[in-house]
């Protein structure tokens, strides 16, 4: 009796599973998906540039010697950055200079004592007036040259020349021990919250940049969030040491946080967009016919054959006549697929 009712188990058992792969036999193999969706998006090129940050040429301040003199010390290097008031190089004042001071000082000792003398002299009517007023003049220039001498620093035997601003030594163009004349260039100081970003342009692209456009800023070897900015300038020459075309983007203030005079810059410049049909990256396929993906509709897979675009943030542009914005297409699992196939979706996926 027990085992009649095993054996009738079991033969139960059977035509479950028999039924079961008729079912799976007449619906047709399945393939395990996953989705995206078709957008409708303003989409553009993106040109990919690079380029180097610089200081901004327009507020570097020159630094000079005011006289002729020696550099007796150094005290900052190329690059460093300094505060305000901070020690930049002291200059000993050259012997010739030194005596420019002595014989403007010497001047104005001699016109205050010529003024006394003229003054005593039309007192008792032995000068003019017009002879007063040449001795109170020549007093004046005299003690003029002698403020421009102070001015200039002749008065002392060594200057400190000290930074106007917090700034970056961008230039240096004496040593130590270098003999130097009035007027000589002796370093360069660039503001630190002021900088260019100079990206290049090939050539033929730079019909399609103009100042104003934005610019996406991201360092090449850094981790940096991106900074949003725009260009202010495209050069209309190449260069001759990039054989590019220098585009500048300016930075200010707080964009400049991190970044440094010769770190290398990645810009995206979007050019014009226009609307169109985008989907995932991954959805797109192609054979000999061309590029194609699957439409998910009631649990199947429609082949549509599809032109694509530009592709940009992980999506592509597509057309296709019965391609429609919201539509379901397949992302994972399409390489399995053929026309009409029944598909079923991962587990997270809807």
């Amino acid at each position: 009796m027990i085992r009649r009712r095993i054996f009738s188990a079991a033969l139960t058992v059977a035509a479950l599973l028999l039924t079961g792969h008729a079912w799976a036999a007449a619906q047709g193999p399945s393939v395990l998906i996953e989705t995206g969706t078709v957008h409708r998006e303003r989409i553009g090129q993106r040109l990919t540039v690079y380029g180097q940050i610089v200081p901004d040429p327009e507020h570097v301040t020159g630094i000079s010697a005011a006289h002729g003199g020696q550099i007796a010390r150094l005290w900052v290097g190329l690059g460093q950055q300094v505060a305000a008031g901070q020690p930049l190089l002291t200059l000993t004042t050259d012997p010739t200079a030194r005596l420019a001071y002595e014989q403007a000082r010497a001047q104005v000792a001699y016109a205050r004592r010529n003024l006394t003398q003229v003054k005593s002299l039309y007192a008792e009517q032995l000068a003019t007036r017009a002879e007063l007023a040449k001795a109170e003049q020549s007093l004046v220039n005299a003690q003029g040259a002698l403020r421009a001498e102070r001015r200039l620093g002749t008065d002392h035997a060594e200057q400190i020349i000290r930074a106007p601003q917090p700034a970056i030594v961008t230039r240096l163009d004496v040593a130590p021990g270098d003999r130097v004349q009035a007027g000589a260039p002796l370093l360069s100081l660039g503001a630190r919250e002021r900088l260019w970003v100079t990206l290049g342009i090939e050539p033929e692209d730079v019909t399609r940049l103009h100042p104003g456009m934005p610019v996406v800023l991201r360092p090449v070897f850094a981790r940096n969030q991106p900074l949003h900015a725009d260009l202010s300038q495209v050069h209309a020459v190449i260069n001759p040491s990039t054989h590019l075309v220098d585009a500048v983007v300016p930075l200010s203030g707080s964009a400049t946080l991190g970044l440094i005079p010769g770190m290398w810059m990645r810009g995206h410049i979007d050019l014009q967009q226009h609307e169109t049909l985008t989907v995932p990256s991954s959805a797109v396929l192609h054979d000999a016919n061309g590029a194609y993906l699957f439409v998910v509709a009631e649990g199947h897979a429609q082949r549509l054959d599809i032109a694509t675009g530009i592709s940009r943030d992980g999506r592509i542009a597509v057309r296709a006549p019965n391609l429609h914005a919201g539509e379901t297409v397949v992302t994972v699992g399409n390489y399995e697929l053929r026309n009409g196939m029944a598909v079923r979706l991962a587990a997270g996926h809807s």
